[in-house]
């Protein structure tokens, strides 16, 4: 008989029913106590929570600061108001009346409207350079030199309105000795004009005319005329109307009744490439030896409006003023 082996490990004991149930009610006494100590500490607990969630640091307010209080300095500059849109479309409407009525030679209403919006509108160089313009026209040069003086005095005066016044008041000689000042300039572009070359809101310009004369005795008159950047020209809307004249004997001048051929030498005509389109016109001489050639006025329209003169001598146009609308046919 062998003697028991001593290296063998030691058996656990064997697990009775007694030990099971003892284990048992020591789980469920321990689930109690725990179930106790919940119902204790969760309400507290739970204010805890809710009170750390709905409560921000001082650092973080809830809403935004309000704007600082303006300091005095701030509060007593006053708030810059823009202009009167009723009255900027008046004075704009009285503009636009007195460059119609100047274009058509009327120059007393023209100058009405243009005082009314120097009223309105003191110190502008738009409006006191049509006014000087008006006054040059009526050959009262003294007053208009005064005014373009005075256009030379406004603070900040863009560079282009003080070269285009200094110009015109370049042309202007007042002699010493004499109170009857005279305009030494050409009849033709003496007027107004802006930095385009065009009469100011017109969309098309007349920006040279010239008279070539031929061995036949006939002359040529090309005018080139020009059109406002940026703006589409319907050419269909375009009239352009030339008047030759020819002086009797008695010194009258009158529309010849002279041979006259026009057609445009520069086609398509449309203003597309912001260059002039040319147009001649050929004026052939009377056949009575009492006519004589006394010079041209050529006016153009766009949609049956007036929009620039030119005539040689300037006397002409004051003479055969054109209409400022064209009439339209009755069906």
């Amino acid at each position: 008989m062998n003697g028991p082996n001593r290296n063998a490990p030691i058996a656990p004991p064997p697990a009775g029913p007694a030990f099971k149930i003892a284990i048992t009610l020591l789980g469920g006494f321990l689930l109690i106590q725990l179930a106790g100590i919940g119902i204790h500490y969760l309400p507290g607990l739970r204010d805890a929570i809710v009170e750390r969630v709905t409560t921000r640091p001082k650092d973080l307010p809830v809403q935004s600061p309000a704007p600082a209080a303006p300091t005095p300095t701030q509060a007593a500059q006053p708030v810059e108001e823009g202009p009167d849109p009723a009255l900027m479309e008046k004075i704009t409407r009285l503009v636009d009346e007195s460059d119609k009525a100047f274009r058509v030679g009327e120059h007393e209403p023209a100058m009405q409207n243009i005082r009314e919006a120097d009223t309105l509108l003191p110190n502008d160089p738009g409006i006191l350079l049509r006014m000087a313009r008006i006054l040059e026209r009526t050959d009262d040069l003294q007053r208009a030199s005064d005014i373009y003086n005075r256009v030379l005095t406004i603070p900040g005066l863009p560079r282009e309105l003080r070269a285009q016044t200094e110009r015109k008041l370049s042309m202007i000689r007042l002699p010493e000795t004499s109170t009857t000042p005279k305009v030494e300039a050409a009849a033709q572009g003496a007027d107004m004009r802006d930095e385009t070359g065009l009469q100011p809101g017109a969309t098309l310009g007349i920006v040279d005319t010239r008279v070539t004369d031929t061995p036949g005795g006939q002359k040529i008159l090309r005018v080139s005329i020009k059109s406002r950047p940026d703006i589409k020209i319907d050419p269909s809307l375009v009239t352009v109307h030339v008047f030759f004249y020819d002086r009797e004997a008695s010194g009258v001048t009158m529309v010849t009744d002279s041979k006259v051929i026009s057609e445009w030498i520069s086609p398509p005509v449309d203003w597309l490439d912001q260059e002039p389109e040319l147009l001649n016109a050929t004026y052939s001489p009377s056949d009575l030896p009492a006519f004589s050639f006394a010079g041209f006025v050529v006016g153009i329209y766009y949609k049956g409006e007036l929009q620039d003169t030119r005539a040689d001598p300037g006397s002409l146009a004051r003479e055969h003023p054109l209409p400022l609308y064209l009439q339209t046919a009755t069906p």
